[in-house]
């Protein structure tokens, strides 16, 4: 026996497998490279939701939140408030009390004074130490320093995934050169390996951890019990705290993640299974539903799927963390598949004959498997087909098709016809060279020049052809080459034409992304985002930058980089920015209800300053909104006003003139000079985000970011500093002098609702004091 024959039935059962083995594969595929990770959020949200519990109630949050900063003074505080705080607590009944801070050198008294407290309980304090990976690929280490000896120094390094979320925390984690426990290992006085990570069980609710404002407590009025209970000092600033996502419950700041994460060790160490145990069970589950006899897949096939969904709430419940999405994409995937197989098998035998011409159909053309590949394939379309069989008597469709195909088939010489939809009938034709098969079609458009009688009318009926010559590729993919050729040659108005792939793998989508952007702006896809500016005198939100972002249902968020520059170069700019300063003006008008001195800053593009339409179109908003003039603040690059010339200074000067501000944006990275700074009629200077990441480099960076904020204050310019990312940049530039800033570390870009939010918080603290 040879060795192919062997392998036939082997071979075969790899066919009959094909799909559970496709599924397999890129369900496989998409766990290992952790694509079905969205999908596993959700569904680990929504059992978060059902599993709810509260907190042990064991650790306790004490905030330095904006109650704080408003009552105590601005952060970061001098080191003898937080020795002032550690006493406090400890007199109160703390065991343990950690600081989820950095805490850098600051006053050297006021260090001095912390450290005592800190010796003073010896083993009881905690400080925070991470790494802090610049853009420039330097890594600094974040950790006190002259605080004593005797607190313990532990990890708060965490990282954030594209959800904005924290998934899973670690042990412990190399600092520097030194490896630290993390803090909520510290915590709950569960450890583990250094490499090992453990999830965060998001079922405890945010709501039930026990919290206390930090100012409350230094004034001695917290009516919350932590005696005998472990204390955790964190920011929780709406102002000056990153907020990070938590599943199902909204957002909170890193210490009650932190909190979240020592809970979940106090239950002791969660097992992390990942995706493929249920993956396996899925793959069982398949197999029994697409080949297992009737009984077994009512028997076993339908409970396994209702296993996969209920079994991870088991599991989670005995601290077991498995990932589902992978496994539910296999059995999924599978269910759809036998289901389709039932619609196919009832289909089988339809659809196999034309009822109209009696032809096989291109169904039954697919279906033979002893068709010659070799042969070229030929598809003819009728011209206006639709046209001729609506103006016919019922029940004549019949006898003009069967008149159609036999004169196709005195052209194709006896080959075999088959008939798709629409005027569409297809053969092979064994003709060696395609000089042969040109001069049967125009046989047979000699043939069809004679009209065809139906119903006693005369119908001129127009033919053109397609031709596949792709012998190596299957008759599906050549089937839809010959039609499209054909489609092609009726829509030119010529007799033939040759299915060329280069051309048609050519063929780009047929909206470009101009074509859309009007469609955008209508559906809703393009929005507006605020991102908050802060200002470093008072701490206060006291301006804003609306960015224009579009969210594509296909494509997902595309860069403003992209579709401005397109918008630009093709003179479709005026519009995305009268759309960015009608929802800008509409939010500035609720904002200055609240806070009378907000700015709402609004980027322009440089070909609009070569005419004076956007003056009209800021004036219009203006008015429509009812907000005044010096409430809007319009940002240029100093680059862009002066390439434009003097049409463009002019249409400055006008803005200018009506009160508006002018902000020159992204100072220092164009033509950067007192001659520019002096010809435009500016407000304000807004650093680039380069300069401020420079800015604790060195004495001569800090020189540089000195000399331009005292330039600009000398020129009467405010000063806005971009690009935020630490505290320890924002207490720099608090204490250079630097007027407003804006970055990540102060709020990210977000939505209308979470800026007048934002705004609103400390209204309602100076309200309720």
């Amino acid at each position: 026996m040879s060795l192919s024959r062997a392998l036939e039935p082997i071979t075969a059962l790899a066919q009959k497998r094909k799909p559970l083995l496709w599924l397999m594969l890129v369900s496989g595929l998409m766990g290992i490279a952790a694509f079905m990770e969205p999908a596993d959020l959700a569904l680990l949200t929504l059992r978060n939701k059902i599993r709810a519990q509260p907190v042990s109630g064991e650790v306790v949050v004490v905030g330095i939140d904006d109650e704080s900063i408003a009552a105590k003074g601005p952060w970061p505080w001098n080191r003898a408030r937080l020795a002032a705080l550690t006493d406090r607590l400890f007199a109160s009944g703390a065991d343990r009390v950690f600081f989820d801070l950095y805490l850098p050198p600051l006053d050297p008294e006021g260090d001095r004074a912390f450290a005592k407290v800190i010796d003073r309980h010896p083993g009881a304090v905690f400080l925070a130490s991470t790494n802090d990976y610049s853009a420039d690929g330097k890594t600094r280490v974040l950790e006190p320093s002259s605080l004593g000896d005797t607190a313990e120094v532990v990890s708060t390094m965490k990282f954030l995934r594209y959800w904005n979320g924290i998934p899973d925390l670690a042990y412990r984690q190399v600092i520097g050169d030194r490896v630290r426990r993390s803090m909520e290992t510290a915590i709950a006085g569960v450890d583990g390996p250094l490499g090992e990570r453990f999830p965060v069980d998001y079922s405890y609710t945010l709501a039930s951890i026990p919290y206390a404002s930090a100012a409350d407590v230094l004034a001695g009025q917290s009516e919350l019990d932590i005696k005998g209970r472990t204390v955790v000092v964190g920011l929780n600033s709406k102002t000056l705290s990153t907020r990070l996502a938590v599943p199902g419950q909204g957002h909170a700041t890193s210490v009650f993640v932190t909190v979240l994460g020592a809970e979940t060790l106090k239950v002791g160490r969660p097992t992390v299974l990942g995706w493929w145990p249920l993956w396996l069970l899925a793959a069982a589950v398949s197999a029994v539903l697409l080949y297992g006899s009737n009984r077994f897949k009512w028997m076993l096939g339908v409970p396994g799927l209702a296993a996969l969904l209920m079994l991870p709430l088991v599991l989670e419940h005995a601290h077991v963390f498995v990932e589902v999405a992978p496994a539910l994409l296999l059995a999924g995937g599978s269910l759809v598949a036998f289901a389709w197989r039932q619609v196919l098998e009832r289909r089988r035998e339809l659809g196999l004959v034309h009822p109209v011409s009696g032809l096989p159909t291109v169904n039954a053309m697919l279906r033979r498997e002893d068709l010659v590949s070799s042969e070229l394939l030929v598809a003819a379309r009728v011209r206006r087909f639709a046209d001729i069989v609506s103006t016919l008597p019922p029940d004549f469709e019949h006898e003009l098709t069967k008149l159609i195909a036999a004169r196709l088939s005195i052209g194709t010489t006896g080959a075999q016809l088959w008939h798709g939809d629409d005027g569409n009938f297809v053969w092979l034709t064994n003709a060696s060279e395609l000089e042969l098969v040109v001069d049967q079609f125009k046989a047979m458009q000699l043939i069809f020049r004679s009209p065809i009688k139906v119903a006693e009318r005369s119908y001129d009926v127009d033919v053109a052809f397609g031709i596949d010559r792709e012998t190596a590729l299957p008759m599906s993919h050549r089937l839809a080459s010959a039609l499209a050729a054909a489609h092609a040659a009726s829509e030119e108005g010529v007799c033939w034409m040759v299915h060329d792939p280069a051309t048609a793998k050519a063929k780009e989508w047929k909206l470009s992304l101009l074509g859309e952007l009007d469609d955008a702006l209508e559906a809703g896809h393009i929005w507006v985002a605020y991102q908050p500016q802060l200002d470093l005198r008072t701490a206060m939100i006291t301006g804003a930058e609306a960015l224009v972002r579009w969210t594509h249902p296909v494509r997902g968020p595309i860069s403003p980089m992209d579709f401005v520059e397109v918008a630009e170069r093709n003179g479709r700019i005026g519009k995305v920015t009268a759309f960015v300063l009608d929802r800008a003006g509409a939010v500035t008008r609720d904002v200055l209800r609240r806070n009378p001195a907000f700015r709402m800053s609004v980027n322009l593009s440089p070909s609009e300053l070569s005419s004076r339409m956007i003056v009209d179109v800021v004036r219009s908003m203006l008015a429509r909104y009812q907000i005044p003039a010096d409430a809007l603040v319009l940002e240029i690059t100093e680059t862009a006003a002066i390439a434009e010339g003097e049409a463009a200074l002019a249409t400055l000067n006008e803005l200018r003139a009506l009160g508006i501000g002018i902000a020159i944006d992204d100072y220092g990275t164009g033509m950067s000079t007192l001659e520019y700074l002096r010809k435009i009629p500016a407000t304000e200077l807004k650093i680039d985000r380069r300069f401020t990441n420079a800015l604790l480099n060195g004495p001569a960076d800090r020189a540089v970011m000195v000399s331009t904020v005292e330039l600009a204050h000398i020129l009467g310019l405010e000063v806005v500093a971009e690009g935020i990312e630490t505290p320890e940049q924002l207490f720099a530039l608090a204490q250079i002098h630097c007027d407003r800033g804006q970055g990540y570390h102060i709020a990210r870009p977000m939505e209308d609702a979470d800026l007048k939010e934002m705004i609103d918080y400390p209204a309602k603290v100076k309200a309720s004091g």
